[in-house]
């Protein structure tokens, strides 16, 4: 007779097998995501800042690598180009993105005693689901302001941007619907292979992203540096004392001779202070010029003396207000 708990064999019965610690890989697979979105994340802010810091100094006619800025320093200048209209739309169309990528199809008709809470969800959705349905006309769009692009000026960003989010848009399982009574059929069930038709169209959208990005911040930053010379008056204050006479010369600079019994006998003013790096200066005469007017690189040594002031405190009028 059999005794329980073994097999007809007389061998003991197998015990079961160590739960797998499901809980450590999810701990170590989050981590992952993490340290992943984090680096890219990170990656973005760089090149942001990168960008941003390239042409506001080319606008000096300096070279931002040449002054050297640090990887944090640039990633932290990435911060430049967040404001609260930005942070809306970037939020906003993540979430739109988010819903079209994931949200399934709608297979029933919408009830008669829905609330109004409901009906402005259910609108919002029509509305994103016509969005998406409509992405080739945004992909036209954006060839179109393709072939206007010498005229669109400081808006050109606005080109690659339409056409990467139609291309974007195309992706969601949206854009393969079509409305039938109200509802949304289902996706046809062939389909090109996953490569052709998800990740090269994904890869086109975020270079397009980019470069309407890259476009935008440089945008940004040649304004930031209009505005630092609509308001140089206001930047910190120069003094240069030299031992002897500097090739210096410019609008709004003024120099004076103290004599030969003072060590350091001529005196610069009428500078203004663009940046600081390792005793070099990078110096602004006060009526400087885009077209005309010079940078000074002044390196700090035994014969030459700088002296910080503050600026212009006082209102400088309607001009501060330029660029």
């Amino acid at each position: 007779m059999p005794v329980p708990g073994r097999h007809m064999s007389g061998d003991p019965a197998p015990s079961a097998s160590p739960a797998p610690p499901g809980g450590e890989r999810t701990a170590a697979g989050l981590l992952g995501i993490v340290v992943a979105q984090a680096s890219f994340l990170v990656a973005i802010m760089y090149f942001l800042g990168a960008v941003y810091m390239t042409a506001y100094y080319s606008y000096f006619r300096l070279d931002a690598f040449s002054l050297g800025l640090g990887f944090a320093e640039m990633a932290i200048q990435s911060l430049n180009v967040v404001t609260a209209p930005t942070a809306i739309v970037c939020v906003l169309a993540v979430l739109a993105a988010r819903y079209l990528a994931t949200a399934p199809a709608p297979t029933a008709q919408p009830d008669a005693d829905e609330g109004g809470h409901e009906r402005l969800i259910r609108a919002l959705e029509s509305a994103l689901r016509a969005v998406a349905r409509a992405h080739l006309y945004i992909v036209g769009s954006g060839l179109a302001l393709l072939f206007l692009w010498p005229w669109l000026g400081a808006f050109r960003w606005a080109a690659p941007l339409v056409l990467g989010a139609g291309v974007l848009l195309g992706q969601s399982p949206w854009a393969r619907c079509r409305a039938a009574g109200g509802d949304a059929a289902a996706p046809s069930a062939a389909a090109p292979s996953r490569t052709w038709s998800r990740a090269v169209p994904v890869f086109t959208a975020g270079l397009l992203v980019m470069w309407g990005l890259s476009l935008a911040v440089s945008a940004l930053g040649e304004q930031e540096a209009r505005r630092t010379v609509a308001n140089l008056v206001r930047r910190p204050a120069v003094v240069l004392l030299s031992t002897d006479r500097l090739s210096l010369a410019g609008p709004g600079l003024q120099v004076k001779d103290l004599g030969a019994k003072v060590h350091y006998r001529y005196r610069y003013t009428g500078l203004r202070r663009l940046i600081e790096r390792n005793g070099r200066y990078y110096l602004l005469p006060l009526g400087w010029s885009y077209r005309t007017g010079p940078t000074y690189v002044i390196q700090d040594g035994g014969d030459l003396r700088v002296e910080l002031f503050p600026g212009t405190q006082e209102e400088c009028g309607a001009r501060c207000m330029e660029g």
